[in-house]
């Protein structure tokens, strides 16, 4: 090249083709970078998330562990926002060295294609809310270290759980998580949860309201029959809510003679898989018939679709067989939402000679308490509606002083309430410096899901106060819930907590509940499926507890 001859500056590049591709790359990314926090402000996301929460495809949520208190939708209701802003309050609260209990359940459900309601969601919340405010405010459960509670959203139809497990991975340390509680329905989804909680984690898994029998099996495990190792339950399973419902319809007058058993053939959902099963064989009875109605719900439908009259119109046909059967009774091994489909086709279809019919349900029919449609068919007087419930405030009756498991009830109820207790009168006694009194609405007792909840977090916290390293170490705690039974049971709202090797619940009671056309409840009868009635810790020379 001719001297003096300068080579233009954009040429020189050629002669470094390494770094000129890095620096082109680097040039990009700033663009890009550049570009999405351009966009960013020009186009606001349609949802912000929290710490701890990424935002979801459509329907828009913020899923994950919630630690900072911020909405899980756009359009989260009132009372979301309320009940997410009082953990916030009570968590900034507590000082010094801690735990923490983490709610996993799907707080951003979308109407008519989820069958979990807000409803529902509040009392479950409320549940944990009591609990550690007895932890950090009372003598119950001990008192170090402190105790927090963070909401952890997997989703409409659990679609999320990996994400949401993850997330509770991510801050597991930092935030010293020592349970995951809760999980909500019993459907494979949240079967993949609790295995993958355990199997990375190896840290307690503890359901609330998950009584599906297969929920606590390895989902992996190609024989169907190994544990899932850290999980335990307080709610019963299936198989003893069936046989709780038998002993109730064996009670009634005029005997049971013929019966319907409406069952759910849906896949991936454990709860009305099993209880379903249950139901076909628990039933049948010298002298008593049972007729096997199936339908099948959707199992994925986007919302507006239309999942309640996609439910219509299979139960109109199914009128004419539920006819023919004449059955003294019902049992509807579906879902709670789906109920109200099924005593409005009832109600309203052709009359055939059976003056009312008597339903009996599973414990989710406490999604169907407030049910306009089923309300209606109460009313009517066309129907009848008993559930199997899993606690209800009822259960230990009104006398004073009453049986131990009356008086921890009492206890629970002023916590929740911020009233005195029913019986002695006196306003709960708390710790120097205790926070505010809590002061939830007792009506939100009545589906018995608050209970449950409640009872879930107690036996995180209790085993994170038992065994002081697992605060720093909390796959020594699943051994600490393992002691939990015999005379080391729990005192907890639904009766006391007990585990068996497999983790499900020791001896607990299970009541019937009668729905009223108000919206109302009252406990029809209390059933002890597994055991004779546990109502005191065991003392020397009785008979002792279930599992001594």
């Amino acid at each position: 090249m001719p001297a003096g001859v300068r080579i233009p500056r954009f040429l020189r590049w050629r002669r470094h083709p390494v770094v000129s591709v890095v620096v082109i790359l680097l040039v990009l990314a700033g663009a890009v970078v550049g570009g999405n926090r351009l966009y960013t402000i020009l186009v606001p996301p349609e949802l912000s998330c929290g710490k701890g929460m990424t935002a979801t495809a459509k329907p828009v949520a913020c899923v994950g562990v919630n630690l900072e208190g911020k909405p899980f939708t756009k359009s989260d209701p009132e009372r979301m926002r309320a009940l997410q802003k009082e953990v916030r309050a009570a968590n900034d609260a507590v000082t010094g060295e801690s735990t923490s209990v983490v709610l996993m359940l799907n707080l951003s459900p979308v109407d008519d294609v989820d069958t979990v309601t807000y409803e529902s969601l509040y009392h479950n919340i409320e549940g944990a809310i009591t609990a550690v405010w007895r932890a950090n405010n009372t003598a119950a459960y001990g008192s170090r270290p402190g105790v927090k509670l963070y909401l952890a959203n997997m989703g409409s139809r659990y679609g999320w759980w990996e994400r949401t497990v993850e997330s509770v991975k991510q801050y597991a340390r930092s935030e010293r998580i020592s349970a995951v509680v809760g999980l909500g329905q019993s459907t494979e989804q949240t079967r993949q949860a609790a295995a993958a909680i355990s199997g990375q984690l190896h840290i307690p898994v503890i359901g609330s309201t998950v009584t599906g029998n297969s929920m606590n099996l390895d989902p992996a495990d190609p024989t169907g029959k190994k544990l899932i190792p850290d999980m335990f339950r307080v709610s019963p399973t299936n198989k003893d809510t069936v046989i709780a419902a038998n002993q109730y319809v064996s009670g009634l007058k005029p005997a049971v003679t013929s019966m319907a058993v409406v069952a759910d053939g849906v896949e991936g959902d454990d709860y009305t898989a099993t209880l379903a099963a249950e139901a076909k064989v628990a039933f049948q009875a010298p002298g008593r018939t049972v007729t096997v109605l199936p339908y099948t719900s959707p199992h994925d439908m986007p919302g507006g679709a239309g999942r309640y009259d996609y439910l219509v119109q299979q139960f109109s046909l199914m009128h004419a067989n539920l006819c023919q059967a004449a059955p003294s009774a019902v049992y509807f091994a579906g879902r709670g939402r789906d109920l109200g489909a099924f005593v409005q086709t009832w109600v309203q279809g052709a009359p055939c000679g059976i003056a009312q019919l008597n339903i009996l349900v599973g414990d989710d029919a406490s999604e169907a308490i407030r049910d306009d449609a089923v309300l209606k068919g109460i009313s009517s007087g066309r129907v009848t509606v008993a559930f199997t419930a899993l606690a209800s405030p009822e259960e230990w009756g009104n006398e004073c002083p009453g049986s131990d498991a009356k008086r921890n009830y009492d206890q629970f109820f002023s916590a929740f309430t911020g009233r005195p207790d029913p019986c002695t009168k006196q306003p709960l006694a708390t710790t120097q410096g205790a926070q505010p009194p809590l002061s939830f609405d007792p009506a939100g007792l009545a589906s018995g899901q608050a209970m449950l909840t409640h009872d879930a977090v107690v036996a995180g916290l209790s085993a994170a106060r038992h065994e002081g390293a697992g605060v720093k170490n909390p796959g020594l705690l699943t051994g600490i819930l393992h002691q939990f039974y015999c005379a080391q049971m729990l005192p907890g709202a639904s009766g006391w907590l007990s585990f068996g090797a497999d983790g499900n619940p020791v001896g607990k009671p299970i009541p019937v509940v009668q729905i009223n056309a108000d919206g109302t409840t009252k406990t029809a009868a209390l059933t002890w499926p597994s055991s004779a009635p546990n109502l005191s810790l065991p003392q020397r020379g009785g008979t002792g507890a279930p599992g001594c």
